[in-house]
């Protein structure tokens, strides 16, 4: 597979700040296209952010988990999501468990860290976990941010008696701005549906949103093209 044409260079002439935030930055880029034409476009920044000095140079800021429950016998049965209350969309969302990379921190250790403290699985529990593959950088959106992430896959072995109610075996340790974050361990057949099932049974989709990659991976288990 090859790709249809070249992708040109682009030749950044420069970025001008236009505000910033505690978390975030906006700035103006302008550019040349290949055509020779002068554009600008507005970019969204982390303001922890561990990208290089060039300016549109992708960012690794964060780490995205895919947590697949197997039982005993190596059948997959279960994955982990969690539900937490997004600002920016004035609604719940239910996604993967994710955060951010601290320092030169390495996306599996990010992935580990993060699965302990908002769901609750970890090795110095007793737990049985195991990073199965860590993707290369993933953008979040990139029409938006140059922000990225990597995606990391983790198989947690535990029966369906110890994922909830009073034999859980689950300790999460929330921190205080995820006061909202609740975790929902939804069956791996019929994920879509158990979804919008969610959705519903909580007042629709302004109420509790889909993340689009976690619809995309269920909407891709259910066709299975």
């Amino acid at each position: 597979m090859v790709l249809e044409k070249p992708l040109d260079p682009i030749k950044i002439l420069g970025e001008e700040k236009r505000g910033s935030g505690r978390w975030l930055s906006l700035h103006e880029v302008r550019f040349i296209d290949p055509s020779g034409t002068e554009r600008s476009w507005e970019v969204c920044r982390r303001t922890s952010s561990r990208q290089d000095s060039t300016p549109g140079t992708p960012s690794v800021d964060a780490v995205d988990v895919i947590t697949i429950i197997k039982n005993g016998q190596g059948q997959a049965t279960h994955v982990a999501l969690v539900i937490q209350y997004r600002p920016a969309m004035g609604a719940y969302t239910i996604e993967f468990p994710s955060g951010l990379l601290d320092g030169d921190e390495l996306a599996s250790s990010a992935a580990l860290r993060e699965l302990e403290e908002e769901v609750g699985f970890g090795a110095q529990h007793g737990h049985s976990i195991q990073v199965i593959r860590t993707s290369d950088q993933v953008a979040y959106e990139p029409g938006m941010t140059n922000s990225c992430s990597q995606v990391v896959i983790i198989e947690v072995t535990m029966e369906l008696h110890q994922l909830f109610g009073p034999e859980s075996l689950r300790k999460p340790r929330l921190e205080d701005d995820e006061w909202s974050l609740q975790v929902a361990i939804l069956p791996l057949p019929g994920l879509l549906k158990s979804l919008q099932d969610l959705q519903s049974s909580a007042g629709g989709p302004s109420k509790l949103t889909l993340d689009s990659r976690l619809y995309s991976w269920a909407l891709g288990r259910e066709l299975k093209y």
